[in-house]
């Protein structure tokens, strides 16, 4: 064998050598290559679905701060309405109180009202009925024994003048030991009392107004 051919064998085996580890070396580059890709694929896949995920749970959480919101609003409306109606109701109230106190600090009014006490309230059997009136009105003892410090046209004159009157009618005329405004009847044989006074009146007339203004008010105030 010559050199040559030995040489030329060799350089042949050096070309195949390099041809199969360059055709080796591009398949592997190309499986790496590929391997990459699908791994970059399927990161890339898993992150638009946590994208879509916390998207998803950022839309959910969105929505129920909404509603928590909205909620929260109604509640504060409702709220606001309710305390609204309830302080109405309180003014509405304290006027009335303060209309009928006023009614019966009126002297007119409360002779007008012992006079027609007096003409319909009949004494059962030998029971006394007295007239009440608040301590601060009168003071009828003293009244009767220093007849002239009633002053003409008050409701002290009027009760001294009445008293004699009623008396034999049946019908006393005194003075309780508060100063609310009105009177109380009293029928001492059976233990009874009638108040009539400012207090008394006005939680019976509030019993049927106040109904009545709810009801005024729901048609105003929803």
């Amino acid at each position: 064998m010559s050199t040559d051919r030995v040489s030329s064998g060799v350089e042949e085996l050096i070309r195949r050598l390099r041809e199969q580890g360059v055709a080796e070396g591009q398949s592997r580059a190309e499986e790496l290559f590929e391997q990459a890709r699908r791994r970059a694929e399927q990161r890339l896949t898993e992150a638009r679905r946590e994208a879509d995920e916390i998207l998803q749970a950022a839309r959910e959480e969105a929505a129920r701060t909404r509603a928590a919101g909205e909620d929260a609003v109604r509640l504060a409306v409702r709220d606001a309405v309710l305390r609204l109606k309830s302080e109405l109701v309180e003014q509405f109230s304290d006027r009335v109180h303060r209309l009928v106190a006023r009614e019966l600090q009126d002297e007119d009014f409360l002779q007008r009202l012992i006079l027609e006490i007096g003409r319909r309230v009949a004494p059962p059997g030998d029971q006394d009925v007295q007239i009440l009136l608040p301590h601060d009105v009168i003071g009828l003892e003293q009244l009767r024994r220093t007849p002239e410090d009633v002053r003409e046209g008050t409701l002290s004159q009027f009760a001294v003048t009445v008293t004699g009157q009623l008396l034999r009618e049946g019908i006393r005329i005194g003075t309780r030991d508060d100063d609310a405004p009105g009177i109380r009847i009293r029928l001492e044989g059976d233990d009874i009392e009638i108040d009539l006074t400012d207090m008394a009146i006005t939680d019976l007339l509030l019993r049927h107004l106040i109904p009545r203004f709810r009801a005024m008010m729901e048609g105003i105030i929803q």
